[in-house]
């Protein structure tokens, strides 16, 4: 299982998008937990943009003004997202891996 945790510090500057999109793009995650987007709204243009693969999932927390924004984004293939819930200042997904059915959160 491959997962990245990174500070991204805004994704709304297209240079930084750039760079977020390379990594997950050349290392096919399976978990890319992308912590200070400083996004309002995540819309599935945004995850494919980011992600590159077709079949994604993914939870998000909204920023809080300029500050805060998380985003999950998960490989189908791999995980299948149970369900999350979002707190004030985080995310918590459970998930199910496609391969034996372990359950973890």
């Amino acid at each position: 299982m491959r997962i990245i945790s990174w500070n991204v510090r805004e994704l709304n500057c297209p240079l930084k998008r750039g760079s977020v999109r390379w990594v997950l793009r050349r290392y096919f995650y399976d978990v890319a937990i992308l912590l200070e987007s400083k996004l309002q709204e995540v819309d599935r243009r945004m995850v494919c943009s980011l992600w590159g693969r077709r079949q994604v999932k993914w939870a998000y927390l909204s920023s809080s003004g300029r500050s805060g924004g998380i985003i999950i984004l998960l490989d189908p293939e791999t995980l299948e997202l149970l369900d999350s819930r979002t707190g004030d200042y985080s995310i918590c997904c459970l998930l199910r891996s496609v391969q034996d059915n372990f359950v973890w959160v």
